[in-house]
């Protein structure tokens, strides 16, 4: 009986196990939605930020050769998860960072996740860390944040360079490392683009040429990384999907498993009560006879 006992907590073990694996695979689908639209959202914001650049630079070529000397230090952004149970997602982050970032002191890595910080910071020089968003409106704010981080670095030491490097989630659930070049900027592909405007009338601007390249860079700046963001939370859910998966495979061949056993248990027990029976029966039947 005790051991029935065992196998029914057992069971109810396992099963408040597949519901917690339910919901959590249920939120990372909704995160993979809200995560796609601001992707989606900043990709058509490109757009426009590209024509507007393409704009400002129609007139002369001046600012194509802005960049920095290519000397100076080279800052790696990591993008990583604060939280396990995401599969594979920050061990191929930690592989990808170690094979594409030289172990020197003009390497600079600034760390977005706590699950790969630690392994990480035993190699690199590590500038910074930043946790990541958990809402689509908590990306504004880290990037912001991330933003500042860049410039006090690029007041402190040379950087000519300046790379992301993140996850980028593809059709039936993969996903691919990727490295994105947040800086120098090519300026000259702005130039070259030949916008096709809906109307005969080319758009113009009326503000400070300077003003507003330097504001449309910003943004640039600012669009690159939340994109950069968009592309690694949804790849981190896609891969929490897919461990969530193997979870629930694993769950329900151990629910079988259980049930299997206590049905033979229980099966058990009951053809020994019933042989407890008979033998008493039995037994109290001869009894009579012999009297």
């Amino acid at each position: 009986m005790q051991n029935l006992q065992s196998l029914r907590k057992s069971i109810s073990s396992a099963e408040s196990l597949q519901s917690i694996v339910g919901i959590m695979k249920a939120h990372a689908s909704s995160n993979i939605l809200q995560y796609e639209h601001a992707a989606k959202a900043s990709m058509k914001y490109r757009s426009i930020l590209d024509m507007a650049l393409y704009i400002v630079l129609s007139e002369d070529s001046e600012y194509i050769s802005v960049s920095e000397d290519g000397d100076g230090f080279t800052l790696h952004i990591v993008f990583g998860s604060d939280y396990g149970l995401a599969g594979n997602f920050n061990e191929r982050m930690i592989s990808f960072a170690k094979k594409s970032i030289p172990k020197d002191e003009k390497h600079l890595v600034i760390v977005i996740g706590q699950k790969i910080l630690n392994r990480l910071e035993d190699d690199y020089t590590i500038s910074g860390s930043f946790s990541v968003p958990q809402t689509e409106a908590g990306i504004i704010p880290i990037v912001q944040r991330l933003l500042l981080k860049i410039d006090q670095l690029r007041d402190t030491v040379p950087i000519s360079r300046i790379l992301l490097y993140y996850c980028k989630p593809l059709d039936n659930y993969a996903l691919e490392e990727e490295i994105g070049i947040l800086f120098p900027i090519d300026i000259d592909s702005f130039s070259r683009k030949k916008t096709a405007w809906e109307s005969n009338t080319i758009p113009t601007y009326l503000m400070d040429r300077d003003t507003l390249f330097s504001d449309l860079l910003k943004q640039y700046f600012f669009l690159t990384i939340y994109r950069s963001f968009c592309y690694s939370l949804v790849s981190e859910n896609t891969s929490r999907i897919t461990s969530m998966d193997s979870a629930k495979k694993n769950i329900e061949e151990r629910l079988q498993l259980l049930h299997s056993m206590y049905n033979k248990e229980r099966q058990t027990n009951t053809t020994e009560e019933i042989n407890d029976v008979i033998s008493g029966f039995k037994s109290i039947r001869n009894k009579k006879r012999n009297l």
